[in-house]
Order: C-alpha cells, then structure tokens, then sequence
C-alpha cells in the first residue's frame, strides 16, 4: 500500500503533547484523563520507565503505542520481558498494515536495549479482534498463564467483567 510507505514513526516529544491530546481524547474518556494519561506517559518516559512511539501520516497522528520497561503483568517483571504496551491504530488505518509497523518498530527498541523476548497483552472481545489476529501472524503465542484480570490471574468459578482489562498475555523471542 503506498500510503505505508509515508507512516512517520518517532519517539514521543513533549511538543506533541496538545496534538495527541485532541487527537486521541476518546468518547468513552475525559479531556482531563487523556491529558493526565499522556503527561504521565511523558514522565515515564523521561524515567525510562516506558518508550512511546507516535505514528503519524504526514502532520496527522494515526496511532501510538510504547514499550513499558516496568511492566505490572508479574510473569514478565519475573523476567525481565518488557511490555508492548497501549498500542492504537485510528480505525479509518486499521488493516492496512500500520499497527503491525509500529509494533515492528517496538520490538526493535527491545532488542536495542538486548531483551531477548518481549511481551504483549490483548483484551478478549471483539473490539480487539484485528490486534488478536496481528499478533498471532507476528509470531505471538500465549505464555501459557491463562487470562488475567488488572494484572491478576483469574480464579475459574469467578466471575470477571468481560472489559479492556481482561487480558491473555502474548510472548514473542525476538
């Protein structure tokens, strides 16, 4: 596709902070939170904590997603695996190759930073259908701990709400 040719990837400065901010404040989300979100993002980044990576078609901003050193997930805190983290490609770019760059794009940071192995959760219901797909094609499997719920793994017989932080966690050797 010619428009994959003119993806920008780069690594989130603070003069992009208004743009992604009313770019990617959701309708399910608050200005207020997706300004606290992307402030908090920026400072984890300055702590080496997370590395954010903005996709961006010409001076539109069309995703974004970051590789998070200090993961929550315990499984890969354990081994040292860091977290892609928070991907998002508009839907308008979705299926055309964009979050699969940017994903790309993630894993190269690891292994600059000579991780072996890295990590990726996805939610279970369908609004994460073409991120389950992807990942799988890019050569995820499961890391063979089940589902979790906020980091946590799930007791069979309980009941979880099926929401973004139900998650099956993915590992790929780099």
């Amino acid at each position: 596709m010619k428009a994959l040719n003119k993806l920008i990837l780069h690594i989130f400065q603070k003069e992009d902070l208004t743009d992604i901010i009313k770019t990617f404040t959701f309708p399910w989300s608050s200005l207020q939170a997706t300004q606290e979100k992307w402030e908090r993002y920026y400072t984890e980044q300055q702590t080496n904590i997370r590395t954010v990576c903005i996709a961006k078609i010409g001076d539109e901003f069309i995703g974004y997603g970051s590789l998070l050193n200090n993961t929550e997930y315990r499984e890969f805190k354990n081994f040292g695996i860091p977290e892609i983290n928070d991907v998002w490609i508009s839907a308008k770019y979705r299926g055309n190759g964009f979050g699969k760059r940017l994903v790309q794009h993630l894993e190269a940071i690891a292994l600059k930073e000579n991780h072996k192995q890295v990590g990726i959760g996805v939610g279970l219901y369908k609004d994460y259908g073409f991120a389950q797909k992807l990942y799988v094609r890019m050569g995820y499997v499961p890391d063979g701990n089940g589902v979790t719920y906020k980091y946590q793994p799930v007791t069979p017989g309980d009941l979880y709400p099926v929401d973004d932080d139900l998650i099956i966690w993915f590992k790929k050797d780099l």
